[in-house]
């Protein structure tokens, strides 16, 4: 049990780092965000005149809490059709770009995934390269379930979400590595 816990935030700390350096390459850390440049200052002053609540916008927006007729449905869809569309994450208020409460979070959850596949590691059999692929398979399996949907229903940029693929797949195979060479296989009694 000891290893386990230990291998869990070993494991959650190389993926971390991994997901750190991955993430601040300059050949890797702005894959699939754009800037505005130029219209960025009056879009911006439009976007604080006109929107006072953070949220996560959608645009065209629909009110999906109500029954809509043929005609609302029509209607948006051709707005939809007509673009621009797309989301827009929005904090009207400023902050600091990377608080130190962000990087514990994402610490903390990182390390909670380690200690996830150090407990399913402990009761898996197999040579150090399968445990070590099954880790990576799981980085694999949370890429496919979230980055691709996103890609997929919202139109986040292909260069973003293999971003993602680079740093849960590898990042959990270095991971998955430490892991199973520190926690060793179950043995079988016959």
């Amino acid at each position: 049990m000891k290893k386990t816990l230990i291998a869990g935030i070993l494991g959650g700390l190389v993926a971390f780092v991994w997901s750190a350096v991955i993430h601040m390459l300059p050949a890797t850390g702005q894959l699939g965000l754009s800037m505005m440049n130029e219209p960025e200052p009056a879009v911006l002053a439009i976007l604080k005149s006109n929107l006072s609540q953070p949220g996560l916008y959608f645009f065209p927006g629909m009110d999906l809490t109500k029954a809509r007729t043929k005609e609302q449905e029509d209607a948006w869809t051709a707005k939809y059709k007509a673009g621009p569309s797309g989301l827009l994450l929005y904090h009207p208020n400023g902050a600091e770009p990377m608080e130190p409460k962000q990087l514990v979070i994402e610490f903390f959850s990182t390390v909670l995934c380690g200690l996830i596949a150090a407990f399913m590691l402990a009761a898996t059999v197999g040579s150090l390269a399968c445990r070590a692929t099954m880790v990576a398979m799981l980085g694999l399996f949370g890429w496919l379930a979230i980055s691709v949907s996103q890609w997929n229903w919202y139109g986040f940029p292909f260069s973003f979400i293999a971003l993602d693929a680079i740093d849960q797949v590898i990042g959990w195979l270095l991971a998955g590595f430490l892991m199973a060479k520190i926690i060793r296989p179950p043995t079988t009694k016959l």
